[in-house]
């Protein structure tokens, strides 16, 4: 199983809640997505140390393989988020858009967050904060 981290695994790991390196699937490949980048970037920025906090964001990313949002998870996000439109169960945005990023790459999604993910059909989770 290799394992997507949400945005929330990353804060974890940067706050010293979580060490990815004593959890037992840490032999497998770990990833990310440029979604969670971005929100990781946004609330270093928004710190009162910026530079040394994206400092630590970027030690982080350097563990992870980054994966983009493409065309494929472009076409996978317009069906899922119609789909659950359609059923009256919306998923914000940043969140579907790295579902959708997991989905197209057949990742289990690590996150805190299964309220929302939870709505995204076939998304496998897993939480490594509880």
């Amino acid at each position: 199983m290799s394992v997507l981290l949400d945005t929330d695994h990353g804060v974890a790991v940067l706050r010293a809640r979580l060490d990815v390196g004593r959890h037992p699937a840490a032999d497998m490949p770990l990833f990310t997505t440029t979604v969670t980048v971005g929100e990781l970037a946004h609330g270093a920025s928004r710190s009162a140390d910026e530079a040394r906090n994206l400092d630590a964001v970027r030690t982080l990313l350097a563990g992870l393989t980054v994966l983009p949002f493409d065309t494929a998870a472009a076409l996978r996000h317009g069906r899922l988020r119609h789909g659950l439109w359609r059923k009256g169960q919306p998923v914000g945005e940043p969140d579907l858009l790295i579902a959708s990023i997991a989905l197209v790459h057949g990742l289990t999604l690590a996150t805190h967050n299964r309220r929302h993910f939870e709505r995204v059909p076939g998304l496998k989770l897993t939480d490594w904060l509880r």
